[in-house]
């Protein structure tokens, strides 16, 4: 009988181990205007287009890896400049959205583009995408680099701020903090 409790007590151990190792989540939302135009009829002798008025189009996808989440950064990024291209995110998540019809409508900047995920989250994907990375001194510290371009660039909620903060604090990472605090008090959502 307390071979059996002890059992019981081992797999509940193992299922809230794995609940909390679950694969960071992160969201990408890009919103901004687009048309809409279809096709309503299409013969030899006429091809009739129907086209909408420009609407206010918000596209949402999960990233559950961190092959999802370098579909988002900038393939050319070598640690200057902006870590999204973001007009290649925007066109590809109206591609991948099967959203046939929809053509983005004006410039990139009438676009908005955010990348929102909890503390927990950004931690881990920032880690999971660290090897494929170039090299800092360490892992962790190619991951606030990261984080901290990211937040640099008004692309992410708090959530990776605060995600850098924790791997500075956990693994002493010699950086200057404020850089990171004053991307959390210049604006930015909380996570």
């Amino acid at each position: 009988m307390s071979s059996e409790a002890s059992d019981s007590s081992t797999d509940a151990t193992a299922q809230q181990s794995k609940s909390t190792t679950a694969d960071p989540t992160l969201t990408v939302v890009a919103t901004g205007p687009a048309t809409f135009t279809r096709q309503v009829s299409g013969d030899d002798e006429a091809t009739i287009l129907a086209e909408h008025d420009t609407v206010e189009l918000s596209i949402e996808r999960q990233l559950r890896s961190a092959d999802d989440f370098e579909t988002v950064i900038d393939p050319m990024f070598d640690g200057n400049g902006p870590t999204v291209c973001k007009l290649r995110v925007i066109e590809d998540l109206i591609y991948d959205h099967a959203m046939d019809g929809y053509e983005r409508a004006g410039d990139k900047d009438d676009w908005s583009l955010e990348i929102t995920g909890t503390t927990a989250d950004w931690k881990q994907m920032s880690l999971d995408l660290v090897p494929d990375l170039h090299r800092r001194s360490t892992d962790e510290g190619a991951a606030v680099k990261r984080l901290w371009s990211l937040a640099a660039d008004g692309v992410t909620n708090d959530g990776a701020v605060l995600a850098a903060l924790d791997l500075v604090d956990q693994h002493d990472i010699d950086t200057r903090r404020e850089k990171l605090t004053d991307l959390l008090t210049n604006g930015g959502d909380s996570a």
